[in-house]
């Protein structure tokens, strides 16, 4: 009789890797232009080409070559997230729940309360108002 546990494992760690993989490419799009090109780079790497607008202009015409480099420019992009995501994850320790919880309660939650009544102070006092209207 085979044993089938290990599919389930590989199933969640899959599916774990999936979502990181899923968050990096949403965090791409909606933070970092999506698969909209810089063109700056572009220039910065045709910089020894004397008519760099022209070459340019060429390259983003035809279809199937910026839909080369859309897909690239969104790749390129996804990738350093991910990289930057799975490098941060384990260069950390995993904290067990109970210290999180721990942690949130006794030093996150005073810390909030304490900018919650510090930054209106501090806007009171030194009457930097954000709006147009009088309190007085």
């Amino acid at each position: 009789m085979t044993e089938h546990a290990a599919v389930i494992f590989v199933f969640f760690f899959l599916a774990e890797y999936a979502s990181i993989v899923l968050i990096c490419i949403l965090t791409s799009i909606l933070f970092l232009g999506g698969y909209l090109l810089n063109y700056m780079t572009l220039i910065y790497l045709l910089q020894e080409v004397d008519y760099t607008s022209f070459y340019i202009d060429i390259l983003l015409s035809n279809p199937l070559i910026e839909g080369l480099l859309y897909g690239l420019s969104i790749g390129l992009k996804s990738s350093i997230m991910i990289f930057t995501f799975i490098w941060t994850r384990a260069s950390f320790p995993r904290i067990r729940f109970d210290q999180l919880m721990l942690f949130s309660w006794t030093i996150l939650l005073p810390i909030v309360i304490a900018f919650i009544i510090l930054v209106p102070c501090v806007l009171f006092s030194f009457e930097i108002i954000p709006s147009n209207v009088s309190l007085f």
